[in-house]
């Protein structure tokens, strides 16, 4: 398939690489970022663009790999074409791209993304949506070169998709950050917790998560809990944190008691 990317960042990079891999035809990469913009386009024998009409007419999928706000931005441009137009974001509707194409859709690889960083494809799991069949079977016959776990699904089950992943992944990091700023604080380092979080990652592999809860409130140990809480006194935030955390994991175990 000949394709061209909007977008040099993380997404962009990584699906230019894996697109063009599995013999896909990266025609074009356009970017607001000239020096990103080339040097992807470098990379994957691409031309670079900067302006979205000169996009090439040969262009069979456009991949609209941008920041949210940034679809709308392009949306209202009045760029058209009638080729496929398909944007990445977890979240926001397919619809946004309804005004530039017939045939629009979602190409949502459901993975964190960090440029330069090698990621197995075949295990990422893709959402897939099109505004007609053949649009949607295109997407996922795409999604099918680069992955095995590729999902037909509507918009709200996309958005709820997204909102649990936030819950599983981004808020975990940033728990994992105040970790390694409290650690700090105190001499030491996330070195210490890596075999636990390794080992909790595994376990939830083949485990419902309800199944796996540990810890003080899991066990309904009070005395530690605000011992934890004293130790905390002096962080504001942290102690919210705990607070609600400690709150949920105590209600979950009522309802599962």
């Amino acid at each position: 398939m000949n394709i061209s990317i909007i977008g040099s960042g993380n997404m962009a990079w990584h699906l230019a690489h894996k697109l063009k891999q599995s013999g896909n035809k990266i025609l074009q990469i356009t970017g607001r970022n000239e020096q990103t913009a080339i040097a992807l386009a470098e990379e994957v024998n691409a031309v670079p663009n900067f302006l979205l009409q000169n996009i090439d007419v040969e262009s069979e999928l456009i991949l609209f790999c941008v920041k949210d706000d940034a679809i709308q931005e392009i949306a209202v441009s009045g760029f058209k074409t009638e080729a496929i137009v398909a944007h990445t974001s977890g979240f926001r509707s397919k619809n946004l791209l309804e005004n530039c194409s017939p045939n629009f859709g979602i190409f949502y690889p459901l993975q964190t993304m960090k440029k330069g960083m090698e990621i197995p494809f075949e295990n990422i799991p893709f959402l897939v949506e099109g505004s007609n069949d053949t649009t949607t079977q295109a997407l996922q016959n795409l999604a099918l070169e680069l992955s095995k776990n590729v999902h037909q699904v509507s918009e709200l089950q996309r958005q709820y998709i997204h909102v649990a992943a936030v819950f599983a992944n981004n808020f975990t990091n940033h728990l994992y950050e105040l970790a390694e700023n409290l650690l700090s604080e105190h001499h030491s380092s996330l070195d210490i917790l890596r075999p636990l979080l390794a080992q909790s990652a595994q376990n939830v592999q083949h485990t419902s998560p309800a199944k796996l809860q540990t810890g003080p409130a899991a066990r309904k140990d009070i005395f530690t809990i605000e011992e934890h809480l004293k130790l905390l006194s002096s962080h504001e935030e942290l102690t919210k944190i705990y607070s609600i955390l400690t709150e949920s994991i105590l209600r979950s175990r009522e309802i599962q008691e």
